[in-house]
């Protein structure tokens, strides 16, 4: 099975891996770069998962309710230095040197899309395991000797301890996490699902065109960072929630949780890092400045963590 699937073009930035943010996460060591070795995950699927991928379901119904469309026409793209200024306070301590490789404001022409109206959840990951035999992200995947190399590598603090509370057990996910967004996936696993949804990962401009609406707002609900409207470190919930939660978060079109309680994968590549990918949005354990349309961060293909997931697009036809 050939890896990178579906992979998008257009973003030629560049930015420092921020593990103390996302907590990077990879499977196996693999690999050399310009700095070391590289994380890379081996592929685990098998021929099986290829045959399935190989012929996507179609849409369901439902699924196409929960998708939002999005009609071609003018977006507002990238951030001015003012707005990246406030990002850094609204950020806090340890902000200074945040956001500054975001584009430069400007308005770009985008075709229609449609893109789900909230994250991934658990319970809708666990159809494409049962259907297509791939590993979910369970202790036999992800074991404590597993996470503290990558803890290492990667220098990074989350205990296993609390990596084990996403756990599936075997091949369903916590039984009170079934609403909750699916994380601990990598660049290929949410690729993969929407694939096999016959949908795909939205590319960063159009995840930024969902997150600002029509009249280009800074964070989904408009110009102002308000940490009670989304997950965020700030509401001290130190879980994800289920998906939907905050309605007040909301962006123009009714697009749920997009500034906050997971990060997510695009399927734009970050040039510069051939195994990296576009990250947008904001996570349980973030703060402020990230979750505007604008901010964005590349991390590796290969990552997991307990704060990135994912949610699909497609064409709109």
């Amino acid at each position: 099975m050939k890896r990178k699937l579906w992979a998008a073009k257009g973003w030629v930035k560049n930015v420092p891996l921020r593990s103390s943010v996302l907590g990077a996460l990879a499977w196996l060591i693999a690999g050399c770069g310009a700095s070391g070795p590289a994380l890379r995950e081996p592929d685990p699927y098998g021929p099986r998962v290829a045959d399935c991928i190989s012929m996507p379901r179609p849409l369901a119904d439902t699924l196409q309710a929960q998708m939002v469309p999005i009609d071609a026409g003018t977006a507002v793209l990238g951030s001015t230095e003012p707005e990246r200024v406030q990002a850094r306070r609204d950020f806090g301590p340890g902000g200074q040197q945040l956001f500054r490789n975001e584009r430069p404001l400007r308005r770009a022409h985008l075709p229609g899309f449609r893109i789900d109206r909230a994250p991934l959840t658990n319970a809708a990951y666990r159809e494409l395991v049962e259907a297509c035999g791939t590993p979910p992200p369970n202790a036999e995947l992800l074991t404590e000797a597993t996470w503290a190399g990558l803890q290492r590598a990667f220098k990074l603090t989350r205990a296993y301890a609390l990596v084990q509370l996403f756990l599936w057990d075997d091949h369903d996910p916590p039984a009170d996490h079934l609403k909750h967004p699916a994380v601990l996936v990598t660049h290929d696993d949410a690729s993969m699902y929407c694939a096999w949804r016959g949908a795909r990962l939205p590319t960063a401009d159009e995840w930024e065109r969902a997150a600002r609406g029509p009249e280009g707002r800074i964070y989904p609900w408009g110009n102002s960072y308000d940490p009670f409207r989304v997950n965020s470190v700030a509401r001290k919930a130190h879980d994800t929630l289920p998906v939907g939660s905050l309605p007040s978060g909301a962006s123009a079109e009714g697009i749920l949780d997009l500034g906050g309680n997971v990060f997510e994968w695009t399927s734009s590549p970050a040039l510069g890092q051939p195994d990296a990918a576009v990250v947008k949005g904001n996570g349980w354990d973030g703060r402020g400045g990230y979750g505007r349309g604008a901010a964005w961060l590349a991390q590796p293909r290969a990552l997991r963590d307990v704060n990135l997931g994912f949610r699909c697009a497609a064409d709109l036809i």
